[in-house]
């Protein structure tokens, strides 16, 4: 399948993702308030870190292991098999800390069935193997697992969260949205090869693992324990504050990202070529990135009052100054995921990226324990804010000096100046209309259509030539 259609099937998979949480969290802050969302994202949150270290850099390196197999079914089928057990063992351990570590850090009214649901994050982590269907290019089927899963999980919400006491109901059904699709996962893959125990090693896969482990555990503390910190730090309204603004900045991620699971078996490809190599795929790649990330960060600052109020809810709107600060959030993370996941992991470049993100860990660390107490939910977005910065920028310098070289970087100043417009735009809506929900969407189509234009007619974007070009198309 060619990248375009797998991109079009992970696209719609982002999409979900966006329009999931878009559905959902407004329902459930407004029941059960900023403590209570507070409460069950410092349990749901302790017990995700467990589960991306259960992990153990699996999800990125699996994607490669069976890319390398592809065509070879009984190489694939001993690679999925020694993976999986190795997953087996990684999460039973976590799983163990986990609920030893629980006992100490997390509020004395969580429940022993409230510690054991979050756990089964950890528990079940073996059988996601996403990285099997990745690696397969299999997007279609990624997509339509997530859908159903999707499906299944808002009943739980709407049937059983309905009062503000309602908060395991809430950590039930965030659960089972992973691991729900963990078990879809599994169910497929065993339809598309056979396990077996039967001379497969361990050993060669861990020093590759441990290098993108040790990855995986920098990136996490200041990407998941962010919330757990804050917890610890302050309480649970800030925890709450900080998340409704956290999943409204990062809202639009997944379509950024998306397109960098697609792009790693064929950049693996170009990249091994050599010098020689030809690099339109990653300037289109980069291209798309900012031409998208910009609009979004001036969008996200711009209408965080109204954004808050119809994401969360009145009580939440405090949260509007650290969904400002946050805003930046799109392009650094889009821009690092470009870095780190289409290039240097294609480049078997770990070092530089555990030495990247052990810069941000400390910087974080640092960031969170001076500003936390005295600023809470704005003080770990300050802190979120400018570790994803730093470990961005050293990403970017591990590049391969001629490939950083050539990247479009006018595309950037190019794009700010596409978002001038907005200003006028939100500022003349604001003052001339009274409900948030008219002058949200009024905003985004304005300052969308006036974006599109200026990138058009003054600055020729090929990529938006080229969604024109679609749009004529189709209409004939």
């Amino acid at each position: 399948m060619s990248i375009k259609k797998n991109y079009s099937f992970n696209l719609l998979n982002s999409l979900l993702n966006i329009i999931f949480p878009i559905i959902t969290f407004p329902y459930a802050a407004r029941i059960l308030s900023p403590e209570g969302i507070g409460e069950v994202q410092f349990i749901f949150s302790f017990a995700q870190y467990f589960s991306i270290l259960a992990a153990f850099g699996l999800p990125i390196y699996g994607v490669k292991a069976i890319a390398s197999a592809k065509g070879n079914t009984s190489e694939e089928s001993r690679v999925a098999s020694t993976l999986i057990l190795l997953s087996i063992i990684t999460a039973t351990i976590a799983f163990a800390i986990f609920f030893v570590s629980v006992q100490f850090v997390a509020p004395s009214k969580n429940s022993f069935a409230t510690n054991l649901i979050a756990g089964l994050l950890i528990l079940f982590g073996f059988l996601n193997v996403d990285w099997f269907f990745s690696g397969r290019q299999e997007f279609k089927l990624i997509a339509i697992r997530s859908f159903i899963v999707k499906l299944f999980s808002l009943s739980i919400l709407f049937f059983f969260v309905k009062e503000p006491e309602d908060t395991f109901p809430y950590l039930l059904f965030l659960v089972f949205l992973y691991v729900g699709n963990y078990i879809f996962n599994f169910i497929f893959l065993l339809k598309r090869t056979k396990l077996s125990l039967k001379g497969i090693s361990i050993k060669p896969h861990l020093k590759p693992l441990t290098l993108i482990f040790s990855m995986a555990v920098a990136t996490t503390i200041y990407t998941t324990l962010d919330v757990v910190i804050l917890g610890l730090l302050s309480n649970e309204r800030q925890v709450g504050l900080y998340t409704a603004a956290v999943k409204l900045s990062k809202v639009s991620l997944p379509i950024l990202t998306s397109l960098g699971l697609v792009v790693i078996p064929k950049a693996t490809q170009i990249l091994a070529s050599g010098p020689n190599r030809d690099n339109k795929l990653f300037h289109k790649s980069f291209s798309f990135i900012v031409l998208l990330a910009i609009p979004m960060c001036a969008g996200i600052y711009l209408l965080a009052p109204e954004s808050v109020i119809l994401f969360s809810g009145i009580e939440f709107i405090e949260a509007a100054e650290v969904v400002k600060v946050l805003s930046l959030l799109p392009l650094l993370i889009g821009i690092g995921h470009f870095a780190s996941f289409q290039i240097l992991v294609p480049l078997n470049k770990n070092a530089a990226i555990s030495i990247s993100t052990f810069v941000g860990v400390i910087l974080f660390l640092l960031a969170t324990f001076l500003l936390i107490p005295k600023f809470g939910s704005t003080g770990a977005a300050i802190a979120t804010v400018s570790t994803e910065l730093v470990v961005s920028g050293i990403y970017l310098l591990f590049i391969p000096k001629e490939l950083r070289l050539h990247l479009p970087w006018k595309k950037i100043p190019y794009a700010i100046a596409s978002c001038l417009l907005f200003i006028p735009i939100v500022l003349l809506l604001r003052a001339n209309l009274n409900s948030e929900l008219i002058i949200f969407l009024s905003s985004v189509c304005l300052c969308l259509a006036s974006y599109l234009a200026v990138q058009h007619l003054i600055f020729k974007e090929g990529l938006v030539k080229e969604v024109f070009a679609f749009l004529k198309s189709r209409g004939k």
